[in-house]
């Protein structure tokens, strides 16, 4: 008589509290696996979307005092140990609810890195934190404007290598691919504020950073917005198609994912070339209170 095979047992009890409702066993049959394109779609919309939209908005909220800065920094530390903890556990784990997990490790560690460098704790060098004088875009004050954010820079650098250490050739790097995009988003919307756009966003920046508005092109949309819009589009109709068509569970959550991070990302870059503000963090920067 043959008997049922029983799942391992995990080697540290205490998983149990980080893995809700997350069986042991890496190759499980996992319910998400029969669902449609459309509630992959719907998933990774609520997934995304939510994160993008809270997690910006706290990080504006935590900048109204020293106090509230440092217990950010606090809270971000402590997610971004639980999100790289999250990226080493769900690297095997080959299903779509694995694949938001490992988004959300990915997320956190993102997360971080804003937290810190809006509170204050990742800019420098100090000799460079002063206001300058409007001028030109020059290669001279791109050099300037990416040595004021240095440790900024070193610290995204830092979490990409982290996460790319973590799910090297594993089943599942839903989490790298996504900060990757996040990362890449970032840079792209950074440089075309740099040579100019119609929408830079002035008054977002805490106080401490202000003088990063000194690094602002003219208000106008250059030559490289459009083409950036483009090339990002491209990306993310080509991640959709492969959401749509894979046949691969976890990678069809894992591509419609990276697609509604590509939106998010033509929508930024959109705003930055029209006149338009959107009221979404509103209820953030009044209770930041400046």
């Amino acid at each position: 008589m043959h008997e049922t095979p029983v799942a391992p047992r995990t080697l540290w009890p205490w998983q149990s509290l980080v893995r809700v409702r997350h069986p042991s066993m890496l190759y499980d049959t996992d319910i998400a696996t029969r669902e449609t394109s459309v509630r992959v779609a719907l998933r990774s919309l609520v997934v995304v979307v939510f994160f993008w939209w809270a997690a910006t908005g706290l990080i504006f909220a935590l900048e109204r005092s020293t106090g509230t800065r440092v217990l950010g920094l606090v809270l971000a530390s402590a997610m971004a140990v639980w999100g790289a903890w999250l990226l080493y556990l769900e690297r095997d784990r080959g299903t779509p609810s694995g694949a938001r997990r490992s988004f959300l490790g990915a997320a956190f560690l993102w997360t971080w890195v804003q937290v810190a460098f809006y509170g204050g704790w990742l800019v420098g060098p100090s000799s460079l934190m002063v206001p300058i004088p409007a001028e030109s875009p020059s290669w001279s004050l791109a050099v300037r404007s990416v040595l004021s954010m240095f440790w900024y820079q070193l610290a995204m650098l830092a979490v990409l290598a982290i996460t790319g250490y973590l799910t090297a050739r594993r089943a599942n790097r839903a989490g790298w691919w996504a900060l990757v995009l996040f990362w890449a988003t970032h840079q792209a919307a950074s440089i075309n504020i740099f040579f100019g756009v119609e929408n830079p966003g002035r008054g977002f920046f805490p106080e401490p950073l202000t003088y990063l508005e000194s690094y602002f092109g003219p208000q106008r949309n250059s030559w490289l917005l459009p083409i950036t819009v483009a090339v990002l589009l491209a990306f993310t109709l080509r991640t959709i198609i492969h959401a749509l068509r894979d046949p691969s569970p976890l990678r069809r959550q894992g591509m419609m994912l990276l697609s509604v991070l590509g939106v998010l990302g033509v929508l930024e870059l959109a705003v930055l070339g029209t006149p338009v503000s959107l009221p979404l963090w509103e209820a953030f920067l009044a209770v930041r209170g400046y």
